[in-house]
């Protein structure tokens, strides 16, 4: 498959998994108190869309820089749903921080280079009072019991592609301290673990197997790349 078809799959996957733990979280944390949510690095929007259906007195907008993922976004059709091509940080951007009141950024800290200047970015120009919710991945909580040599790789393989991309791949446990640092109020943590306890086996196998192609693809290693195939055996076994 090529790099746009698995990031297509796992995007989906990902909503597939995570859609009703996410929900849970958000609405516990004030989704339903909002009138307008601003979805930050939407994808393919399929995360967004669903919101948007289940929540139709909120309306949301899903943003993303790359143009085919916007692109990607328009086949969902919602009277509470627009999606906009936005470079967060472009002179030009036509993007008004102060008409939203929710904030949303799934997995997109851990996947850009400077995090603090987004969330000094929205510290600065968002309405008060606003709610902010992130959901990301820390690293320092990516284990695996019995350990393995596969598993390894697997690590060195992610922190191999941040290095390349220059991204943090610490980004997920320094986001608390960050937040302090700008001055957020009322901060709250919660971890959901992303296990075989908790998610079925064929799936985490799967998202697993799609995660280290996209990061492999990314990194630049060819299609037979033999570190990336022992790492895809170790999963499937």
């Amino acid at each position: 498959m090529d790099l746009d078809s698995i990031v297509e799959s796992q995007l989906n996957l990902q909503v597939k998994i995570s859609y009703a733990d996410h929900h849970d979280f958000l609405v516990r944390h004030g989704l339903g108190e909002c009138a307008r949510v601003l979805d930050i690095g939407t994808g393919n929007g399929a995360f967004g869309a669903r919101l948007a259906e289940d929540h139709p007195g909120v309306h949301f907008v899903g943003v993303d820089k790359r143009k085919h993922c916007v692109e990607s976004c328009k086949k969902y059709v919602r009277s509470n749903l627009e999606f906009d091509q936005v470079d967060l940080f472009a002179r030009s951007s036509p993007l008004d921080f102060a008409k939203f009141d929710g904030f949303l950024m799934r997995y997109f800290l851990l996947h850009v280079d400077h995090s603090r200047k987004i969330l000094e970015l929205f510290k600065s120009a968002a309405k008060r009072p606003s709610r902010f919710w992130i959901i990301d991945l820390d690293f320092s909580h990516f284990t695996c019991n019995p350990p393995h040599e596969a598993f390894d790789r697997l690590t060195r393989l992610v922190k191999d592609f941040c290095t390349k991309t220059s991204v943090d791949s610490m980004a997920g446990q320094r986001v608390v301290p960050m937040l302090q640092e700008l001055g957020y109020q009322n901060i709250v943590v919660e971890r959901h673990p992303f296990t075989n306890a908790n998610v079925p086996l064929e799936d985490l196998a799967l998202y697993l197997k799609q995660e280290v192609q996209c990061y492999s693809q990314m990194s630049g290693r060819p299609a037979s790349d033999p570190e990336t195939a022992e790492i895809v055996r170790f999963i499937d076994q």
